[in-house]
């Protein structure tokens, strides 16, 4: 983002801003000595000024920061801050920390007023003002996009938009409800990405789009994990489901208002926070700077360390001086270790600086520095008293600790002193690069040790190589302890000794097994110590196990940690099975311990089936027990005085708080719940409320010596409840809380009362024993488990324990059998009547001994126990049962917390709706809340309080969309139903059962159908204020009746209009009259008798209003031809124009108006009376006069309304009470009905007709759907499409009068009113006017595979030119590398010319004598030095024109990037215009399938699986006719009669399924049947009958099924209307022969017919990877890998050498295959010579698991795919061919194709010969090192050895080539001597040094073809010598002749 920042401004005013600010310190200090208000006056004046000038040069941060001070004074000047010290303390600072903040501005150019944000939020805390938080001060710069025009929203409408709409929010809530339920699987997240990425499609260039683009950017990232999935977030995302809501409101002009910008920005914030971004995340970050808006906390960190207080230069210096202090102790340390060590008491000088430095650490609060010190003083002082030998070991581990301290002071100086980094002595560098540090030199360290083992080992032996092994293993022994990690230097440490011990002592040779360990041992600390250097998180401990095992066998395996030995003790010792955790939680509680009254929740029983903890996690775990034991034994024994020193208090505290969250984390409860009990006292203790005594301590000495076998148990997963923890714990809480924890005698009154309480919970339980006792099976009621519940609780209170050990089985028994809605039996009275009898006996006793135990309570607890779990475990096993599984409880808990917010926000919202009716923004808000509630209680399953919602919300949305009015009663039924659902909550909180409430759900339903009869319609009027009056249309009317009173000014009006409108309609009149086939007339007529209707409602004369609109709708008929002309409705229409006339005379002369009932009922008569004009003449006229145009419109859209009328009616089949699709059956047979009137074909429009009658009662509710009724409506919607079908073909349609005649008959003809069929037309008009498909443009599928086409040539020369660019980058680079060269040429030409004048001036000074002229006074007048000058100015000169040309190539790259975008979306769109889903064939096939089914009378079951799938138009329309015969045949031929199909044993109903697949490139067809199969005797006798087989032949059914294909073929023994004539199955052969496809058949004799049809799939553009296979190039569809891995080429060579060769990855075995084996082009790969990973790609082939392993790969790319043609179109494997940037044709290969022909090889039949990679006889190509400073040199010698079948490695000089030979041992070298670091002579002879390379031949090409220099190379160790330029030949020569002398 560009920093708009005037930073000169901000100069001029900066020292302004700094004199005024003095000025305010002054005066506040004056302020603060005498208090006057005039000294505040002037300090605000003066902040006031500095806040102007900020805001006027627009430094937006520091003027907030100016603001808040400014505000602090005001509440200062006004007394309004309570700790006036703090304020006027905090506004000094403020005002001494803006000069320092705006200097910070200045140098650093960004304002980040994060960087004061604490002091901003401690200048407000004192005004009592709200904090600030880092969204507050997050504004990134937001994108302001244009709002689209009309024309460009019409274009983009897609058809059904609000349909779309619908269904994307349903997916976005129901994925949104996952998340809200902690499901965070990928399938919730993949479902709102898809929805954002629709969205962003449909907001392309629209204001709303980057609403859509942040959110498809956020859950992108919380798919692969880089965003935390958050309720802040989630809640962000529910907000933007409300954005598309809105736009489900406002429809598709709804794109064009922007979201709202607190919500982006929220967005965007969490976009900010990611520390590792996706590409598109990344994008995100630059288009709006969010890396400024928001930049990283380790840059505000800084910032903040830059602006710290005046105490960082002290800390600074103490820091140093510690550090020089532990350089002198190391000092004194070394010269000990250099001594004889004899005087070990000289180790004492060190004990008082160590103190002295842990002191000071401990003052500065660095706890971890100074343990190390304190620990490694205890070493000393032992080392100094004679109690430790001072050897390497010890000592090592001494230095290697001060080594830490010293570093990690190190880096505190340099974050405390950056500006001192060059002046300190002491390194700088953070801890973590100290680690990498040390770390590297310790694997080399390793590596030494490695070759000095393996030097031993080649020498026979010879332990003096070995003298040096036991230092350097020493070495990395202390490296490791100091870094620290622990067990790594344990394990060196048992290494060590095994070398000291056995390698160096011993004088026989070890054996190959010890050696072997040995190697193992080393091998896996090094592998260990390089994954710490490449990740220090990674996980090692499997490797280290590795070593331990190794060192185990060797017998010098460390001793571990006491609970590791414990640990091994148990697990050698076979032990008894130990408890469950769960059970160990779920046994009754202690009274020693009684339970928490809010126990954590990490503290309860974990579910059945919660996932293991890592062992990783439990490893770390034990190894922090081990510390915290450590400080325990530390600390502990120290007794009382442990507990008088704070500060060792705090540490055990610690210790146990340590101990408590990380056993809760990793499920150790029981060892958690015992540190949190000693906790809790030492917090009192620390707090002085408990007393540090001997009985504190005597727990801690307890709880310590308890630990080690509670730590053993947890390690042994034998945790369990203990007596002797409860008891422990007990005694913790009874210190804490200041009571003694032995039992003392019950208070009497306590016990009266518990006894009275008791007796009332006896007597609700005798109750309930009563019902039991007249009626049994029971269910558990509230009552019984109210009783037992309380009664046990009361009686642990009471501290009366046998009652309440009694009552918690029972308790927990009527619970779980209520959850479970398990009634009680027989058993469970019986033991509940047992159980009452003990209770009364325990209520006896509480006179005598209330401690005593009941008789017979022992046998009872374990009876009921029992009895629980067997019912429990047989409800768990039976599978169909029936039962209601338990709720969860966390899901519960969850809808309790939401629920009851919901329903307190709701009632509220109800009550301000109810101040305020006509408002809506209360009723939007309600619908929603009652939603979340509705969803929320169906997912806990909470039935009662669902239907509740759903009633209250079909009320709500009735007055949302105006259907219902509001009255009185609407809001105090509300209000009940409210408090209904309040009631609910507090049974479901209180572990009830949720009582439903019918009589609320009947009183809305009442209401709802009252409200909607259009009688009741409500009327809402407002006087001008907010209040609203409501009241019921009835009273309404009947008010108007009653005060009539007309304004005379509207009538006036309303009659000259009328007179005018009512001549014009009767000459219409007239004319219709004389000419009744002509309907222009009459759609005049309907115009003006709807406007004569609207005046005449305006004016509020109903007389006149009420005639005009019954005859409007006449006229609507007539247009409309339902009606048609007669004399008796010629006579009405006059008469009642008459009648209009006289009504106007009579009002324009005031008289009282003319009834008109009559005439009106009349009207309706013939409306309800006239049938359709002459139907069955209709029926046999044909129209050859109709517009052929017209009617392939009409033909069109048929086809449309008949698919949408299918689906439609399958929806509504599968939910009856579903009305919304009867409303969407009624609109398209409206339009059905008036498309089949435009163009006169009268059968279609009158059973189109007559099905709309149909569907209008089915939507008044007059009838009820019934099989009968769908049956019929099948049928009819099939004649429909037989009709049109045979329009379409020019064939007579036939007659419709029989379906008419039943749909009139199951009508049954009632007397209609006239208000709901006036309803109905309004709706179906106001469905019709919002029909989206109206905005559709259709466009030639010729033209859309034109754009196609030039879309992809498009995307050809953007990669051409793309290739063009990244061509000249890289020539740029290979310009800058010669520029560097010459620069360094001409440095060199300007040290010699300098030296030689420095030589000629000095000679001659000589020689003249004058020796005090300077030489170099005479450089100007040399010319050689100004050329000299002159060539570093041009070389500079071209330096910057490089910078230049690379920064236009970017800017070239970037427009080519954005490009690239926009020709991808381009290319996506126009590629979803020709896919279609397959689903828009389904209609057709299952129409064909129910006809043939009908006509053969079979029962027949069509189903089809993926008809979502999507597939290219054209495919989808040559494989509609192909499909239809298939059908066809497996309904006549395949599927038997039913009777056939009963005596063999099958289901009387066929089946017969259809499903479509994509396996890579291909469409895949799978047709099945469960016929007889095909008969193949019949089609063999056939075959031969037709001369097609020999008779004698013997051939497979597989073959004989492949007659059937024949033309004319059919085995039917006659021919039919349906199949016979052999046509269907050569259609079927040569449609999918000429698409370029595949047929496969199976045929089961009994069992049915298998078709697989393969196409390809033939989409344009794709996405592919780019790979290379030897020297081609190949594009392989990236749909068809499913992972990708490199791997390392000697893995590969291992895993080929297999037979077959395998690979595995994740878990999973997969055949191996190298691509030019697989395409026959290479036989196999070449990996000799390679050092890098190699690419395996990943595929899946049905059940097939393989790895292709390739050479190379070029990237993904957008692939354009071009067809190969019919020549190559039968080429099996390839998809197609694509075109470069660079112009090369690269073949699209079929992955799939290629695995399905290579069948899997078996292990013990491989045909070819085994693969051997390391055969020694086969000749290896060489390897040839090139090393020369100049890239030609380096690029035409690689280019020669290439091609003559050699591996070239290269090195730009010397240093590089020897880093090269540190991983690499060519078998020749070509090396150059000129070259910079470096030069060749060096090399040469750091070559001939080395024993590993000495023998390597050299041959040096220079441009040196002196002798002195060839000589000097020969006694150096050269080979060969060659000039430059060479001779190709003889080089080539040259390297055969020394190869083979090397050989």
């Amino acid at each position: 983002m560009v920093d708009r920042h005037d930073y000169v401004a901000l100069e001029w005013v900066k020292g302004e801003i700094a004199e005024t600010l003095k000025q305010a310190r002054s005066v506040l200090d004056a302020y603060v000595e005498d208090g006057t208000s005039e000294a505040i006056g002037q300090c605000l004046e003066c902040v006031h000024q500095v806040h102007g000038s900020l805001l006027m040069v627009e430094f937006y941060g520091a003027a907030l920061f100016a603001e808040e001070m400014e505000q602090l004074a005001l509440a200062l000047q006004g007394a309004r801050v309570s700790q006036r010290d703090e304020g006027i303390r905090l506004l000094q600072q403020g005002l001494g920390q803006l000069p320092l903040y705006l200097d910070r501005v200045h140098s650093a150019r960004r304002d980040l007023p994060l960087v004061v944000l604490p002091l901003l939020n401690d200048l407000r805390s004192v005004r009592g003002e709200s904090l600030l938080s880092e969204t507050s001060l997050f504004s990134p710069q937001l994108l302001v996009i244009p709002p689209l025009s009309e024309e460009a929203l019409a274009q983009r409408t897609p058809e059904d938009f609000p349909g779309l709409l619908r269904q994307w929010r349903q997916m976005l809530q129901q994925a949104l409800v996952g998340l809200l339920r902690e499901d965070h699987g990928p399938s919730n997240l993949e479902d709102m990405a898809r929805v954002f990425a629709r969205l962003e499609a449909l907001c392309h260039g629209a204001p709303l789009l980057p609403l859509w683009q942040v959110t498809s950017a956020l859950v992108e990232g919380m798919l692969i994990g880089v965003v935390a999935n958050s309720p802040a977030l989630r809640s962000l995302l529910k907000a933007s489901d409300k954005e598309l809501k809105r736009l489900l409101h406002q429809g598709i002009s709804g794109i064009n208002t922007p979201a709202p910008d607190e919500l982006l920005k929220s967005l965007l914030f969490y976009v900010a926070k990611v520390t590792r971004p996706t590409p598109r995340m990344q994008s995100l970050k630059e288009r709006y700077g969010l890396d400024e808006a928001l930049p990283d906390s380790a840059v505000v960190d800084a910032e903040r360390a830059r602006l710290a207080g005046p105490d960082r230069d002290a800390m600074g210096s103490v820091l140093g001086a510690l550090c020089e202090e532990l350089v002198r102790v190391k000092e004194r340390l070394d010269l000990f270790v250099r001594s004889d060590r004899q005087h070990a008491s000289d180790l004492e000088a060190l004990l008082a600086p160590l103190r002295q430095i842990a002191d000071t650490l401990a003052v500065l609060g660095f706890g971890q520095p100074r343990k190390v010190i304190i620990d490694q003083l205890a070493v000393v002082l032992g080392l100094a008293q004679g109690q430790r030998e001072p050897n390497d070991a010890v000592l090592m581990d001494v230095a290697g600790a001060l080594l830490y301290v010293e570093a990690t002071l190190a880096g505190m100086v340099g974050t405390v002193e950056p500006e001192r980094r060059e002046e300190s002595r002491l390194p700088t560098t953070d801890l973590t690069q100290i680690h990498h540090l040390v770390i590297r030199e310790s694997c080399q360290c390793l590596t030494q040790a490695k070759e000095l083992v393996i030097d031993c080992i080649e020498a026979h032996w010879d332990r003096q190589r070995l003298e040096s092994l036991p230092e350097l293993l020493t070495q990395v022994r202390g490296a490791l302890a100091m870094i620290p990690l622990p067990r790594a230097a344990s394990l060196m440490r048992g290494c060590n000794d095994y070398v000291n011990e056995q390698l160096m002592v011993g004088e026989a040779a070890p054996s190959e097994a010890q050696l072997e360990h040995f190697a193992d041992v080393l091998t896996s600390l090094e592998y260990y110590l390089e994954r710490m250097l490449q990740d220090h998180d990674a996980p090692g401990e499997r490797v280290l196990e590795v070593a331990a095992e190794g060192l185990a066998a060797l017998g010098y395996l460390p001793a571990e940690k006491p609970w590791r030995q414990a640990l091994l003790a148990q697990d050698d010792s076979p032990s008894e099975q130990t408890p469950f955790l769960a059970d160990a939680l779920a046994s009754p509680t202690s009274r020693l311990n009684p339970p928490a009254l809010q126990r954590p929740g990490s503290l309860l029983p974990p579910p059945a089936g919660e996932e293991a903890i890592d062992d990783e996690l439990r490893e770390v775990f034990l190894e922090e027990t081990a510390e915290v034991l450590d400080v325990l034994h530390r600390y502990v024994p120290a007794g009382t005085a442990s507990l008088e020193d704070k500060a060792t208090l705090s540490e055990m505290r610690r210790a146990f708080h340590t101990l408590k969250g990380s056993g809760r984390m990793v499920r150790a409860l029981v060892l958690a719940e015992l540190a949190w009990a000693v906790e809790n006292l030492l917090n009192r203790v620390l707090e002085r409320s408990v007393a540090p005594g001997p009985e504190v301590q005597a727990v801690l000495g307890d709880v310590l010596e308890l630990l080690p076998e509670l730590i053993t148990d947890f390690a042994a997963d034998a945790q369990r409840q203990r007596d002797d923890v409860d008891e422990l714990a007990a005694r913790a809480h009874a210190l804490a809380s200041g009571v003694e924890p032995s039992a003392t005698a019950l208070d009497p009154q306590l016990l009266e009362i518990f006894r009275n309480e008791a007796q009332s919970h006896l007597d609700s339980l005798n109750h309930f024993l009563q019902q039991a006792a007249e009626h049994l099976p029971l269910q558990v009621s509230d009552e019984l488990q109210r009783a037992l519940h309380t009664l046990k609780g009361s009686a642990y209170m009471a501290g009366v324990l046998p009652i309440a050990e009694l009552a918690r089985p029972l308790d927990h028994l009527t619970r779980e059998y209520k959850a479970h809605r398990l009634p009680l039996d027989l058993d469970e009275i019986e033991l509940l009547l047992e159980a009452e009898a003990l209770f009364q006996r325990g209520v006896r006793q509480l006179d005598s001994d209330p401690h005593a135990p009941i008789n017979g309570a022992a046998g009872l607890i374990e009876r009921t126990q029992t009895l629980l779990n067997s019912q429990l475990e047989a409800l768990l096993n039976a599978p169909n049962t029936g039962l209601r599984i338990k709720r969860d409880p966390q899901l519960i808990a969850n809808f309790l917390a939401q629920g009851m917010d919901i329903l307190l926000d709701a009632e509220s919202l109800l009550r301000r709706w109810q101040q305020h009716p006509g408002e809506r923004q209360e009723l939007s808000a309600l619908l929603d809340e009652l939603t979340t509630l509705g969803e929320g209680a169906h997912l806990a399953d909470l039935h009662p309080m669902d239907e509740l919602c759903e009633a209250l919300l079909d009320l709500y949305g009735a007055v949302e969309e105006s259907s219902l009015a509001v009255s009185e009663r609407f809001f105090h039924e509300a209000e009940q139903a409210h408090e209904a659902l309040i009631n609910m909550l507090d049974q479901l909180a209180a572990g009830q059962e949720i009582s439903a409430a019918p009589a609320r759900v009947r009183a809305l339903r009442e209401l709802l159908d009252e409200g909607l009869d259009p009688s009741a319609t409500g009327l809402i009027k407002s006087d001008g204020s907010r209040a609203l009056s409501i009241s019921e249309l009835g009273a309404a009317t009947a008010k108007l009746d009653q005060g009539f009173a007309v304004d005379d000014e509207i009538v006036e009006i309303f009659l000259e209009e009328a007179v005018d409108i009512l001549d014009s309609a009767g000459q219409s009149l007239k004319r219709w009259l004389l000419d009744p086939d002509n309907a222009a007339p009459l759609s005049s007529l309907q115009r003006d008798l709807h406007t004569l209707k609207g005046g005449a409602r305006m004016a509020e004369i109903g007389a006149v209003g009420d005639l005009a609109l019954e005859l409007e709708n006449l006229y609507e008929g007539l247009v409309d031809r339902r009606y048609s002309y007669s004399s008796e409705l010629a006579n009405v229409l006059m008469a009642s124009h008459e009648r209009l006339a006289l009504l106007l005379e009579q009002l324009q002369h005031q008289q009282p108006l003319s009834d008109s009932s009559a005439l009106i009922s009349r009207l309706r008569e013939l409306r309800h009376g006239t049938g359709p004009a002459a139907p069955a003449a209709a029926a046999e006229v044909e129209t050859p006069g109709t517009d052929p145009e017209l009617l392939d419109i009409f033909l069109e859209e048929a086809a449309d309304i008949l698919d949408s009328s299918g689906a439609a009616l399958l929806r509504w089949q599968a939910e009856p009470k579903n009305r919304q699709e009867v409303e969407t059956l009624l609109r398209d047979l409206h339009t059905l009905k008036g498309g089949a009137r435009m163009v006169e074909i009268g059968p279609i429009g009158d059973l189109a007709h007559e099905l709309e009658f149909l569907y209008e009662g089915l939507s008044a509710g007059l009838l009820a759907p019934s099989a009968e009724l769908f049956a019929l409506l099948q049928g009819c919607h099939d004649r429909l499409a037989q009709m049109i079908d045979a329009v379409a073909a020019g064939l007579p349609v036939g007659s419709v009068d029989s379906l008419i005649e039943r749909i009139k008959s199951l009508v049954h003809p009632t007397e209609v009113s006239a208000a709901p069929v006036a309803l109905a037309a309004t709706k179906t008009e106001a469905a019709l006017a919002s029909d989206p498909a109206a905005d559709m443009v259709k466009i030639s599928a010729d033209l859309l595979d034109d754009l196609v086409n030039l879309a992809g040539e498009t995307s050809i020369f953007r990669g051409r030119i793309e290739q063009q660019v990244n061509d000249a980058r890289v020539a740029l680079n290979e310009v800058e590398t010669t520029i560097e060269r010459m620069r360094d040429q001409l440095r060199r030409l300007d040290t010699e010319t300098q030296g030689r004048i420095l030589s000629r001036q000095q000679a001659e000074a000589e020689r003249l004598g004058y020796e005090e002229f300077d030489p170099l006074e005479m450089d100007r007048h040399s010319q050689l030095q100004q050329l000299s000058r002159a060539l570093f100015e041009s070389a500079s000169d071209l330096l910057d024109l490089k910078e230049t040309l690379e920064r236009r190539n970017q800017d070239a790259h970037n427009l080519l990037q954005q490009q690239a975008r926009i020709n991808t979306e381009l290319q996506e769109g126009l590629m979803r215009t020709r896919m279609v889903p397959f689903e828009r064939m389904l209609p057709r096939l299952k129409r064909i399938v129910r006809q043939v089914a009908g006509e053969l009378g079979k029962d027949v079951e069509f189903i089809v699986g993926n008809a979502e799938g999507e597939m290219d138009r054209n495919v989808l329309e040559r494989m509609v006719a192909p499909l239809e015969h298939m059908l066809r045949n497996a309904v006549d031929h395949g599927l038997e009669s039913r009777e056939a199909r009963l005596l063999a044993g099958k289901p009387e109903k066929g089946r017969i399924t259809l499903d479509l697949t994509h396996e890579g490139g291909d469409i895949v067809f799978d047709m099945r049947d469960d016929g007889a199969g095909v008969p193949l005797e019949a089609v063999r006798r056939k075959a031969i009958k037709r001369g097609l087989l020999d008779p004698n032949l013997e051939i497979s059914d597989r073959d004989v099924l492949q007659f059937i294909l024949q033309p004319g073929f059919s085995t039917a023994e006659k021919i039919t209307q349906i199949s016979g004539r052999g046509v269907g199955m050569d259609v079927v052969h040569e449609e999918v022969r000429q698409l370029g496809g595949s047929m496969v058949i199976d045929s089961t004799p009994g069992e049915g017919v298998h078709f697989r049809i393969r196409l390809p799939f033939t989409v344009s553009v794709n996405r592919a990877m780019m790979v290379q296979c030897a020297d081609d190039q190949y594009a392989i569809p990236l749909n068809t890998i499913e992972g990708l891995v490199r791997v390392m080429p000697h893995e590969l060579e291992g895993h080929y050498q297999q037979d077959p060769p395998r690979y595995e990855y994740a878990g999973q075995r997969y055949e191996l295959f190298y691509l030019g084996d697989l395409l026959h082009t290479v036989g196999r790969p070449n990996l000799l010579g390679q050092y890098q990973p190699l690419p395996v790609l990943l595929v899946q082939c049905n059940e097939r698991r393989v790895a292709v392993q390739v050479d190379a790969m070029a990237g993904t790319r957008e692939i354009v795919v071009k067809g190969l043609g019919p020549q190559f179109a039968g080429v099996k494997g390839l998809s197609g061919a694509t075109i470069l940037g660079d112009g090369r044709v690269v073949l699209i290969i079929d992955l799939l194709a290629h695995i399905r022909a290579r069948p899997p090889a078996l292990p013990a039949q491989a045909a070819d010969a085994p693969l051997i990679l390391n055969d020694p006889l086969k000749k290896r190509p060489l390897l040839v090192l090139v090393v020369d400073d100049s890239v030609t040199v380096r690029k035409v010698t690689s280019r020669l050895l290439e091609r003559n079948g050699m591996n070239v490695l290269t090195a730009k000089d010397g240093i590089d080539a020897m880093a090269v030979l540190e991983e690499h041992t060519p078998d020749l070298m070509l090396l150059d001597i000129e070259m910079p670091r470096m030069d060749g002579f060096e090399v040469a002879i750091q070559v001939r040094d080395d024993p590993r390379l000495m023998r390597m031949p050299i041959i040096m090409i220079t441009s040196r073809t002196g002798q002195k220099h060839r000589d000097r190379a020969m006694a150096i160790g050269v080979n060969d010598y060659l000039g430059k330029p060479y001779q190709e030949s003889v080089l080539l020569e040259s390297i055969t002749y020394w190869s083979k002398s090397r050989a």
